[in-house]
Parts: C-alpha cells; structure tokens; sequence
C-alpha cells in the first residue's frame, strides 16, 4: 500500500472516531447550553425587577372616555393626578396599591369616583352596609406602607368619592391616621370639601396600628354605609372617626363602627382656624361597639363624644358595650387653650338604643379650666336605655351625670339601670326640664354634691326645673318612705307594675291597662313613644 493511500485511511478512520465522540457528547452540550440560557435569563429578570422597583415603573393606565382602569401593580396616583371632574377611576377588585396617596385639588363641581372593577350587583344595594366577610374579595386595597396616611388631601381638594374599596396599613409603622380629611388648614378655602366614602372597609394593618380610621376635618364630608373596625390599643385612646377642625357639615350614616375610646368624636384637639365648630353633624343608624373581649387589654372610654360641636343630630343608632364609663360625654371643652368660642348647642339625641354600659350621659356643661362658652340646648328624648349596670360593665350605672349648661331637656326616655337617676355637681343647670322617663330610683334617686339626695339636690343644681310625669320605679326594694317622687310625678313599686305590654320580651309599650297611660306631659304616654321611635329606628335592637 501507497504512504498516500495509507494517509487518507487514517483519515477516514479518525474522522469516524471525532463523530462518534461528537455524538456521545451532545446531551452534555445541550444541558451546558440550556444552563448559559436560563442564567442569563434569570439574570435579566432579576435587573428588571430591580429597575422596577427602584423606578416605580408600573403597568399603563388604560383611558377610555372618562374611565380610568387602574390594574394591579398600575399607579394609582398617577390616575389620581390625571382625573377630571367626573371621571371614573376603577381599581382592580382585590388588588393592592401600596403607598402615600394625595387627592390633588381639581377644577369642576362633579365627583372624581374611585371604586372597585367589580360590579355594582356584586356590591351590597346603595345604602346598605359592606360586610367584609363577604364582600372583602370585591375590594381593591389601598395600603400605607409607612406611618404616612393612605390617603390625604391636598390643600382644597374637592369632589372625591369612594365606593366599594379597602383602606388600611402594610407595616409595623404606627400610623396617625389612616385617612386624613384635613391637617394643619389655616384658611377656609384650603378645607377639603365634598368627599365621601360610601361602603369602605377600613381598618389598621395586621402588623401595625393605627390611631384613627378617619380625620374628618374640612367642607362637607359623609361616611356611609362603611365598615370601621379595629382601632383600640393599650394607653392610646382610639377613634373610628374624629373631626376637630372643620364646619362641616358631616354626614355620618349607617356604619358599623369600632373603637376603643370614642368610636365617634367631634372636638379633642382645637382648631387650626378661629371661629370653626364642627356643626350640621348628622349621626344616624350606625352601630356603635366595642367588642367584649377588649376590656382589660385596651384602652377604653366612652362611645361617642361631643367637645366642639353645634347642630347635632345623633338618631336611631345602637350605641353598645361602653365599658367602666358612661355611653355618651356631653363636655364643651376648650381643649388647649386656644379656642374660647367652643360650644355644645342645639344637640339632639333621639330614637336610639343605648345599651350595656356603665352609665347612661354625661353632660359637662361648663368648662372652668380654659373658659369655653355654656353648653345650650340639648335635647335627650324617647331613647331606650338597656342594661346599665354597674355590676357588669363597670363605672356607676347612672342614667344623668350633670353640671351647668342651660336649656336641657331629658324626656321620655325608657331606662333600666342600678345607679342614680341624675348625679349633680359643679354649677346649677338652667332652664332644666326632665318630664315623661320611666326609670328607677335605686338607693339615691337624685344625688347632689354637698347636698345629698331628694329635693336639696333639686333646690341646689335646678334651681327652674320642670318636672313632671315621670315614672319613678322602686329599683332596689327600699322602703318607700325614701323614694322622693316630686310633685305631678308617679311612683311604681316594680317594673312589672308599670305596666308594659310584654316586659320578658322588651315590649316596653304601655298597655292599654297601665295605671300610667296617658299620664305624662300634654296626656301623653311616660317612656317611649315607639311610633316614632321605630320611624327612625331601623336596627333590631
């Protein structure tokens, strides 16, 4: 054989080997390669997260009309700032949109709305109440992730509503408020005005707290039909809803509201402008509470208090579990020092059931330390009391706590309690009129500072009282010798012989066969007049 012909044969022969190795490689390349691609691929994905979260880049806003959708992970301020007056922007039901967001101030007279993409026959009817356990999943979140609010107002921004979405925190951080209607205004025209929440669930983050669900201070404002729930802390006194700073008027309507000091303020700190009270409040059908479970763990007070406030009405709402105090605080209060011209006036609360508790209302209708004006003309009438009892739920079960102020009415009032009927002290109230109540004695009927029981106290703190046909229950048994029952007014020795048509069921009207029917002011019955009660009274009680 040929050197040539040698060559090319060895050739042949190694050409052959290199294939054949080739193809026992390939799985290996393959996998080599594939790993090359995966790695360079997580890697870009990494630095475009990176970019995104350090960029805020965030999926377009899509615009159609007046519509503005807003995603998940869209920028929700950005459809803020771009809305017009009556634009619409939709938030994707269950989403979260995390961050700081501003109303801006806008041109217009009509309502930027935002709300849930869900649809409205998903949503509970207008004017009934959201229900987190069921509607939760239907609510786009709008969640602070700092101690900042989650919403706030630009200064005179106008013209917003919510309907149908969640507020509330993301962090550990302590948060002031989680919605701040208002902050440090010191001129008329730079009050929000005209917002409204309308079926919201807020409530503070699972990691943090948060001291206040909503700063009401500004122009018209409404909160209805809204779920509050949540705010209670030890050594922190709490607020579903506080307003301080603006002159309304407020519209607070059918909500479930908790809190752990007052779940309804109005007053506490003074305002920014001189002159303001809050006024033209509106208070009706809300359930107030304070779940059982927080006593001992929180701090709590009352359930609803007035410190700064003119022209209110708080009518048909259940007003419960206030514990180790009384329900309602009545107590003008020029809070800092700054604001002489607070007042309490022309307050009426009406049709509601107010119910365990460790007392009934206080009214403190002057205010020594800092000079605010006299309390005048509040109005307490055809409210039903239940269950305030000292044993159970704390404080004195007492109906009245009362010093000064003038013009007060308390009238036809149906009350179950274990305390005094009025506790007086301080200044003597003008012009006090207490007619037409059925409730009881107890050990000291009327009980006065430095005076005592019976008619010193009525001598000493009601110097022009009006008095008359209230029906005055022997409550703990005492002889009857020392039950003082004023003139033009009735004794009865036990609940069960006033008279009611069906006392074990809560059926407190008279019978036709009361020895008290007609009895009270102008022949009218004493206790409630459940033909109007019930007009405005629309929660089973």
């Amino acid at each position: 054989m040929s050197e040539v012909g040698s060559w090319e044969q060895r050739q042949k022969i190694r050409q052959k080997e290199l294939k054949r190795f080739e193809n026992s490689h390939t799985p290996r390349r393959w996998i080599f390669w594939l790993a090359v691609t995966v790695g360079i691929g997580i890697s870009i994905v990494a630095i475009g997260v990176y970019f995104y979260q350090k960029n805020g880049w965030t999926t377009p806003l899509e615009v159609a009309g007046n519509i503005i959708t807003v995603k998940r992970g869209g920028d929700f301020q950005s459809a803020l700032n771009r809305a017009q007056s009556g634009d619409t922007i939709v938030l994707e039901a269950g989403a979260s949109f995390k961050g700081n967001f501003v109303l801006p101030k806008k041109n217009g007279t009509q309502s930027v709305t935002i709300r849930t993409s869900a649809a409205d026959s998903e949503l509970p009817p207008a004017g009934s109440r959201i229900e987190p356990t069921k509607h939760a999943k239907l609510l786009p979140k709008i969640q602070t992730v700092n101690s900042d609010p989650a919403v706030r107002t630009e200064k005179g921004a106008q013209n917003y509503r919510f309907l149908g979405v969640e507020i509330s925190g993301d962090s550990d951080k302590y948060v002031y408020n989680l919605v701040s209607l208002g902050t440090d205004e010191k001129r008329l025209e730079d009050l929000p005005n005209n917002i409204e929440f309308d079926r919201v669930y807020i409530h503070p983050g699972a990691k943090g707290k948060s001291r206040r669900g909503i700063a009401l201070n500004g122009g018209t404002s409404i909160v209805q039909n809204s779920h509050l729930t949540g705010f209670a802390y030890p050594q922190e006194e709490t607020q579903a809803i506080a307003g301080w700073s603006g002159p309304g008027p407020y519209k607070i309507i059918n909500n479930y509201l908790e809190a752990g000091a007052e779940n309804i303020m109005f007053g506490g700190s003074d305002p920014g402008i001189n002159g303001i009270i809050p006024s033209d409040i509106e208070i009706r059908q809300n359930y107030l509470t304070k779940p059982p479970e927080w006593r001992g763990k929180v701090s709590l007070k009352c359930t609803l208090e007035l410190k700064n406030a003119r022209r209110v009405n708080i009518s048909g709402n259940v007003i419960e579990n206030t514990f180790d105090d009384l329900a309602i605080r009545l107590t003008v209060r020029n809070q800092d020092g700054s604001a002489p011209w607070s007042t309490i006036e022309d307050v009426i609360v009406e049709n509601n059931v107010i119910r365990n508790s460790g007392g009934g209302i206080l009214i403190l209708g002057t205010d020594d330390n800092h000079k605010s004006q006299i309390m005048k003309r509040v109005k307490i009438i055809n409210n039903l009391f239940l269950n305030l009892d000292s044993v159970k739920y704390g404080a004195d079960g007492r109906f009245i706590l009362i010093s000064g102020g003038e013009d007060i009415t308390i009238a036809n009032n149906t009350v179950f309690h274990d305390g005094n009927m009025i506790t007086a002290h301080g200044h003597p109230t003008k012009n006090f009129v207490f007619r037409d109540n059925i409730l009881s004695h107890n050990n000291y009927g009327y009980n006065g500072d430095n005076v005592g029981v019976g008619k010193g106290v009525l001598t000493r703190y009601f110097p022009n009282v009006f008095m008359s046909g209230n029906v005055i229950v022997n409550g703990k048994n005492i002889p009857q010798t020392e039950v003082y029952v004023p003139a033009r007014n009735f004794y009865s020795p036990s609940f069960q012989a006033v008279g009611f048509m069906d006392l074990s069921k809560n059926n407190f009207r008279l019978s036709p066969n009361s020895i008290y029917k007609g009895k009270g002011w102008n022949g009218k019955d004493p206790g409630i007049d459940f033909t109007i009660f019930e007009k405005q009274f629309v929660l089973s009680y």
